[in-house]
């Protein structure tokens, strides 16, 4: 096999390993409507820095990357989104919706 052949394996292989690594946050959070412990701090600069590797990627034509980078930033977007929805303000209304019920 041609070294630049490996490297590309190797590349696809650390692209879809990164991937991949959102989705047992992603199914978690859903399945149980929470998401403490995350950090949105964390998810607001995750996503920054995926955006910057994206242009970079489309800067380069770097079709691996372009790819990887494109999954990983969708998924690191959909966290953001169940961290924002299932976050700390989501359970504070529902103390307050069961204090307004009581």
């Amino acid at each position: 096999m041609e070294t630049g052949s490996v490297f590309e394996l190797m590349g696809a292989t650390g692209s879809f390993v990164l991937c991949v690594s959102a989705v047992p946050q992603i199914i978690k959070t859903y399945r149980l409507k929470c998401a403490e412990g995350l950090s949105g701090t964390y998810l607001t600069v995750l996503t920054a820095g995926l955006s910057l590797i994206m242009v970079y990627s489309v800067y380069t034509g770097d079709r691996i990357f372009i790819f990887g980078n494109a999954i990983s930033l969708l998924l690191t977007i959909i966290m953001a989104g169940l961290w924002y929805k299932y976050g700390d303000r989501h359970k504070r209304k529902m103390i307050h919706d069961d204090l307004q019920s009581s």
